[in-house]
């Protein structure tokens, strides 16, 4: 770190600043609809659920899709994102523990695999 009063910048400090910035324009932009399924495809962004437009978690922000492409959400936007994914997670979990009865694997035997494009737009 420069010492107060040095407008010296060190490397290092430099290359955060790049990153930091580099990182705030791709918040800032639309991403292509094509470019977040690749994202999803190499499991480097996640999707809340299996459902259309389901938000997707990236860059440790929530996307939304949009006409443009897909959003960043900002940090107040997100946080609050959290706390409904996790009650989501929560409840989808237990339903899930719910429906272990021996009907209800016969039930789901019967039932097409979900799609993977499902989750992805």
């Amino acid at each position: 770190m420069a010492e107060p009063g040095n407008t010296t910048v060190t490397w290092a400090e430099r290359m955060e600043l790049l990153k930091d910035s580099a990182q705030q324009r791709l918040l800032n932009a639309p991403m292509p609809t094509a470019a977040m399924e690749q994202l999803l495809a190499e499991k480097k962004a996640v999707a809340l659920g299996r459902f259309e437009d389901s938000p997707v978690h990236y860059l440790d922000r929530w996307w939304r899709a949009d006409e443009l492409g897909w959003v960043a959400l900002d940090e107040d936007a997100s946080a609050q994102l959290d706390l409904h994914a996790e009650r989501y997670r929560a409840a989808t979990a237990a339903t899930a523990a719910a429906d272990e009865t021996p009907e209800a694997e016969a039930g789901l035997a019967k039932m097409p695999p979900a799609s993977p494009e499902a989750g992805a737009a």
